[in-house]
């Protein structure tokens, strides 16, 4: 069997966590090019 992500040293969760902490900050540099979000 491969290496895990955790395995690997990924932690998902902490990951999550970063851009629900972030999404705010990346709200503000909306402009009418972008097409997406986080």
């Amino acid at each position: 069997m491969g290496t895990t992500y955790k395995q690997s040293g990924v932690d998902i969760e902490a990951g999550d966590a970063f851009v629900e902490k972030i999404k705010p900050h990346a709200a503000r540099t909306t402009r009418p090019e972008v097409l997406g979000g986080v």
